[in-house]
């Protein structure tokens, strides 16, 4: 038997309309409304702490550093450790640099932290310290030809220097032997 296609239509019926309930529907409480009310507006503030009961907020990180005293020995180590005296000298025109480096060197050694980040990994502060203190006038040297060198954007300079800086003992005789290689074999 052949059956009837479906018009694709749906049906009409008509829905019941049967009797209202004529029970008391559940009242709801006004303040239960309200209170509703308020926290799908977002105007809600009971749960927003008081100045007075608020959590503290944590404590800054300080920047322990040493006395003014041994600063000032440190600094004075530093300076002698690099032939300053002598480093002025010849990087004359490039006295400010010279300067900021021996501050920052000062600012490294005397800071009071368990850990110094360098090239993006954090070493042992007294590995860094104690390799600083180590530097004399020939990585001094070799930093500021660095920079003077450099000819890319460097975008943080402090952290740029304390990397060179660090590196300059393990780096630096590798360094001048690639520019004598390749001044002599390579890049006439």
């Amino acid at each position: 038997m052949l059956e009837k296609p479906l018009s694709g239509f749906p049906t009409t019926d008509n829905p019941s309309t049967g009797k209202p309930s004529t029970e008391n529907p559940t009242q709801i409480s006004i303040e239960k409304l309200n209170t509703q009310k308020s926290i799908t507006d977002g105007s809600i503030t009971d749960s927003l702490p008081f100045r007075g009961t608020a959590a503290k907020p944590p404590e800054p990180k300080r920047r322990e550093t040493m006395s003014l005293t041994e600063m000032e020995s440190y600094r004075e180590l530093i300076l002698e450790n690099i032939e300053y005296d002598c480093l002025k000298q010849r990087f004359g025109t490039y006295r400010e640099d010279l300067d900021e480096i021996v501050e920052l060197l000062v600012e490294t050694v005397c800071a009071k932290r368990k850990t110094t980040r360098i090239a993006g990994a954090d070493f042992p502060h007294e590995v860094v310290r104690s390799r600083f203190l180590k530097l004399d006038s020939s990585h001094i040297e070799f930093v500021m030809d660095c920079l003077q060198k450099n000819t890319t954007e460097v975008r943080n300079m402090k952290q740029y220097l304390l990397t060179v800086l660090f590196n300059a003992p393990t780096t630096m005789s590798n360094h001048y032997t690639s520019q004598v290689n390749h001044d002599m074999y390579g890049g006439f």
